[in-house]
């Protein structure tokens, strides 16, 4: 119950897990000023709220802070308290995760996480020990990030590396169809992404996961549904703001 009831306010972290090819990208369609506000729900009932933003890095210019916020409300609030928060640390050329701090508030579960990520030497500190990895890979946060910077166009499928956990997990994002959407912040015509994790502890416990990103260049995810054993939960975008003027990799 505790996994269900955090998968549904964690819901925007846990679809960061699609992923991908790994390329530097030419378009950035985030920067620092972007904010994305979602409901959360469980079939018609909200559950909470998730906020994604991304800011400048307080203490280093080459570097961005993507940051997500996820709460419950209403009745869930009031049986189970949620209070998470993610913070990914990326380059802000290479857009390779440097730092991730994760803070899990679900009921009476409590854990603080963090990694730095040394990407060239290819190995993940953690805790006080280490964890080396062939490839250069993302966190949960960053990685979603990075799908933005593709062209998604139907029939094509892109790989990628995640780190979460203490584990590596290898995942593919496969792009369906188009379709238009109505949430609370509007109608928008969509490319319609299905990201599948190849660790299968995982993707039998959360189902399947679909992303509903806007067919343009920003590429905003705009939808997020997942299948659960009682039914589906989704987050659906209520707000959005667009960045301030922001200078990319390709035009430096």
């Amino acid at each position: 119950m505790r996994a269900r009831l955090a998968l549904l306010v964690g819901l925007v972290a846990l679809a960061s897990a699609s992923g991908a090819t790994e390329r530097d990208s030419s378009s950035v369609p985030f920067g620092p000023g972007e904010m994305l506000t979602y409901n959360l729900k469980w079939e018609f009932i909200k559950g909470g709220e998730a906020r994604m933003s991304v800011s400048e890095h307080r203490r280093d210019s080459t570097l961005l802070d993507i940051n997500s916020l996820a709460w419950s409300t209403g009745i869930v609030d009031m049986f189970y308290t949620v209070r998470d928060t993610i913070v990914s640390t990326i380059d802000r050329d290479t857009l390779w995760p440097v730092r991730f701090e994760k803070r899990q508030h679900e009921g009476s579960y409590h854990r603080d996480s963090t990694y730095v990520f040394d990407q060239s030497a290819g190995v993940i500190h953690r805790g006080g020990g280490s964890f080396a990895c062939s490839t250069r890979v993302h966190d949960i946060l960053s990685v979603l990030y990075r799908v933005r910077t593709y062209e998604l166009d139907v029939g094509r499928s892109f790989s990628t590396t995640v780190y979460e956990g203490g584990k590596l997990y290898s995942a593919r994002v496969e792009v369906l169809r188009r379709e238009r959407v109505t949430v609370p912040a509007g109608t928008f015509d969509c490319i319609v992404a299905e990201p599948i994790l190849k660790s299968d502890a995982i993707f039998k416990q959360k189902g399947r996961l679909w992303i509903w990103f806007t067919d343009d260049d920003r590429r905003i995810p705009v939808l997020m549904a997942s299948e659960v054993p009682v039914g589906e939960i989704t987050a659906e975008l209520t707000a959005y703001e667009a960045p301030a003027a922001y200078v990319t990799p390709s035009s430096r």
